[in-house]
């Protein structure tokens, strides 16, 4: 495959953290076909700069397909990816910026490549990560407590990989992994110096591109591991992220709608619940949905489920916004979470009762790839309860189109059995788009789901207070969180 593509630049960026950069030159030299492709190291000039130096000729010896330049001063990331990719480069090759805490896995650099290859409108790829945000693998976790070890990324990526679309179009792709169309460059350069030293750079660029046309997409395929970054200590780093993404969103004020959308639409199902196809432990994690009346029949109900789930079985309790702190005198110890959480998905969702809103029915879709509902909606045959409970029975019947099983409420020990029984069944990739597809499309259809293209002053406002003073931002948002 090597052999027929366009030849790639792959720019490392050096500054400090020499661990790092041993392993990613040391996985370069394994994965890298270097009779198509070559290695530019750039080094910035950090506080071990002739250490840096000494160790990384070391590495790559007299390798014809490393070349090695060291920068008069430091230039930041910014200026040294500029300086790297628009003076040192003079290949005309794609350029792939690769971080230099990262271990690129085999085939990565031809998948990315292919990805680029396929559509003209593609103007710059990345790759998945275990430490990426939006491309993270998996984004969405079973258990969000645990740590992810580059292992279990591996793993789940193995499993998923050829499940997923061979790419998604996203609004942004991530710095650490970075390949771009030459044509791109030319046209447009590279990084603005305003995001120097960083932070926020390969956003800009992104969506400067999209403006006139060109995408950005994450290779599905490729997986490239990434410790995260660590070159801006204190309080700087928080500084540079807040301000660049006030300067961002004045630039774009459709920016944070964007990734919204992305989140809320244009990810694969499959990748959705990446997590669940490949659990992690023996545990089985149930999302219980609860309606909107919390009747004293709703919480015997309730408690009967939780009284009868066994040890490796874990619920949480949904619930809206209204019922949390009736739900919490209700259920005191339980798990609750409000709508669910954003980056937790469930191996199962139960719904308890009949849903009467969609707002429920579309956090039932984001939490789980399974449904069991128990005692949904009655068909009366009287006209009188038809019109009473009109909007209660189409929701029904969205859910029932893409139920696992319905069931009559038999007691909470049954009730977990037909869990434990709807988990052990394969999911359907196929089954679990439609469904996804078909319920995100209503949400956006009918403004339950609104994503905005402009950006209240009130956030720019924000964001300024929290650069000039990044510990008291942090602390007023861990109080939000607590709250």
């Amino acid at each position: 495959m090597s052999a027929t593509r366009r030849p790639v630049t792959i720019v490392v960026p050096i500054y400090d953290d020499l661990p790092g950069l041993e392993r990613c030159i040391e996985a370069l030299l394994e994965t890298v076909d270097f009779d198509v492709d070559r290695v530019l190291l750039a080094n910035d000039v950090g506080p071990r700069v002739d250490r840096i130096e000494a160790r990384v000729l070391e590495l790559v010896g007299d390798h014809p397909g490393f070349e090695y330049a060291r920068n008069d001063r430091n230039l930041g990331f910014v200026g040294n990816c500029n300086r790297a990719v628009l003076e040192l480069d003079r290949t005309g090759n794609d350029v792939l910026l690769l971080n230099s805490d990262t271990v690129p896995l085999p085939g990565f650099l031809d998948e990315m490549t292919a990805v680029l290859a396929s559509d003209d409108s593609i103007g710059v790829v990345c790759a998945r990560s275990d430490n990426a945000t939006i491309a993270s693998f998996p984004y969405a976790r079973r258990n969000p407590r645990a740590n992810l070890a580059p292992r279990r990324s591996r793993e789940l990526h193995g499993r998923t990989k050829y499940l997923l679309p061979r790419h998604t179009v996203s609004p942004v792709a991530m710095g650490f992994c970075f390949l771009i169309r030459r044509e791109m460059v030319d046209r447009f350069g590279l990084f603005d110096d305003v995001f120097s030293p960083g932070y926020g750079e390969e956003n800009d660029f992104c969506l400067r591109i999209n403006q006139h046309g060109f995408q950005s997409v994450l290779a599905n395929r490729a997986l490239v591991l990434h410790t995260g970054s660590t070159s801006f200590s204190g309080d700087r780093g928080p500084s540079l992220r807040l301000e660049h993404e006030r300067i961002l969103l004045e630039r774009y004020p459709f920016y944070a709608g964007a990734v919204a959308l992305f989140l809320a639409r244009y990810r694969d199902a499959v990748d959705v619940f990446a997590d669940t196809f490949l659990p992690d432990d023996d545990v089985l994690r149930v999302a219980v949905h609860l309606p909107a009346d919390l009747t004293n029949q709703v919480v015997e109900r309730t408690r009967a489920v939780l009284a009868a789930a066994p040890d490796d079985m874990v619920v949480t309790l949904i619930v809206a916004k209204s019922q949390l702190r009736t739900a919490r005198q209700a259920f005191p110890g339980a798990a609750i979470a409000v709508g669910g959480r954003p980056r937790q998905v469930f191996d199962i969702a139960v719904a308890l009762g009949a849903l009467t809103t969609f707002g429920q029915l579309s956090a039932l879709n984001a939490n789980a790839p399974r449904w069991v509902l128990v005692d949904p909606v009655s068909h009366d045959v009287r006209w009188s309860h038809a019109v009473s409970n009109h909007r209660a029975s189409a929701i029904d019947r969205i859910l029932r189109r893409f139920e696992n099983r319905s069931v009559a409420w038999d007691g909470g020990a049954t009730l977990v059995e037909v869990v434990r029984e709807e988990a052990r069944t394969a999911i359907d990739p196929a089954a679990l788009r439609a469904r996804w597809h078909a319920v995100s499309d209503i949400a956006e259809a009918t403004g339950l789901l609104v994503h905005r293209a402009t950006v209240s002053l009130r956030r720019l406002t924000a964001l300024t207070f929290g650069a000039r003073n990044p510990r008291i931002a942090q602390r007023l948002r861990g109080l939000t969180r607590r709250a």
